[in-house]
């Protein structure tokens, strides 16, 4: 008997490759070879995403809130978010919120 395989359905939860590889700059450890997701996909789509962004410095050392408190697939409580630009060759800028795990290096986006 012949073995089969049909056509695979790959999923793919990261922003551009390009941007990906790019992310090494600003501090993601291992970006090409970790588990990349939308916030939006973990939050069930909800605004919820909105208050992990951490814009004034001094709450980047505030614990996050116990009730209700998302969690990464790995049980570590989800990363703050940071806005970063990107300028592409062609000049166009391209704004992302991101942030990465400190236990299992997830990358958790979204667009800005």
């Amino acid at each position: 008997m012949a073995n089969q395989l049909g056509p695979i359905d790959v999923t793919c939860d990261a922003p551009p490759y390009h941007i990906v590889q790019a992310c090494y700059r600003i501090g993601i450890e291992s970006a090409e070879d970790v588990r990349w997701c939308r916030v939006g996909t973990v939050s069930g789509g909800g605004g919820g995403w909105r208050q992990l962004i951490a814009f004034p410095p001094w709450n980047a050392f505030s614990r996050p809130q116990q009730t209700g408190e998302q969690t990464c697939s790995c049980g570590q409580a989800l990363p703050r978010l940071e806005a970063y630009t990107f300028t592409l060759i062609t000049g166009k800028e391209i704004s992302y919120l991101l942030g990465q795990c400190l236990r299992c290096h997830t990358v958790y986006w979204e667009d800005a």
